[in-house]
């Protein structure tokens, strides 16, 4: 399948964290952006879902807001031409709306926690994995960025040819993809070398993954994301660094 290839940028008022949530480059240049200071995500009207998100975390993401209530929220920033996913459509499917980015990262203030909540930023994941090897690796994100690292991550679905839907709209992706480059506080994209470390997994999006209880099961290398995605998550990294951080397992 082929995404629909736009390249157009829904921009809001920024603050710190906007220019850091690509601060490593965009994996790829197809799709409908949507810029926002809490994440930058390329959408997929083929796909009516997110091809990737991408994000920074650090000590500073977590705040004292609560978790936003109520439905989640149709993105109409999107052009006309769109489907527009709403909260109903994965009502009753078997499926969780599995965020990309995750709410707890964005709770310094309301509207950050609230865009989080966007429709577009969800993509259709069984329970098994949302609530278990999932969140797991979102637990230990969590633990390790508040141990004063800088987080750099991108995530997204890998889909077949003819994807199932939900409710005959929503793609649903075969496997869930993550990859998270960790610097310590105060680096920055020049202090990138052989010795940076990458968390890189696919998990299956389907009830096998309730066998698993360590997302560590499911660690694979950047390159072969990128193999499976078409994606370049560091274009801002030189070849001869990517060449050996991106075929190195997380250990």
């Amino acid at each position: 399948m082929k995404p629909l290839i736009l390249f157009f940028v829904i921009s809001t008022v920024a603050y710190s964290q906007v220019n850091l949530n690509t601060v490593l480059g965009y994996p790829d240049s197809l799709g409908f952006i949507i810029e926002r200071p809490q994440y930058v995500i390329s959408y997929c009207s083929e796909l009516n879902s997110a091809r990737w998100a991408s994000w920074y975390v650090d000590k500073n993401s977590f705040g004292t807001v609560k978790r936003r209530k109520g439905d989640f929220i149709a993105d109409t920033t999107l052009p006309a031409t769109y489907t527009i996913i709403r909260h109903s459509d994965y009502t009753n499917t078997g499926f969780d709306r599995g965020h990309l980015v995750k709410s707890e990262e964005r709770t310094q203030t309301i509207e950050d926690n609230r865009a989080t909540f966007y429709l577009t930023n969800v993509i259709p994941q069984h329970p098994n994995l949302n609530r278990r090897i999932w969140a797991q690796l979102e637990n230990y994100r969590k633990k390790i960025a508040k141990e004063n690292k800088q987080l750099f991550i991108v995530a997204g679905g890998l889909y077949s040819e003819n994807p199932q839907r939900i409710n005959g709209k929503v793609a649903i992706p075969d496997s869930c993809w993550k990859v998270i480059l960790i610097l310590d506080s105060g680096k920055n994209v020049a202090d990138i070398d052989t010795n940076t470390q990458i968390i890189a997994v696919m998990m299956p999006n389907d009830s096998t993954s309730r066998n698993f209880t360590d997302w560590q099961e499911f660690l694979t290398t950047v390159r072969h994301i990128e193999q499976a995605t078409g994606f370049n998550f560091y274009p801002k990294v030189t070849p001869e660094i990517q060449a050996i951080i991106e075929n190195r397992k997380y250990r």
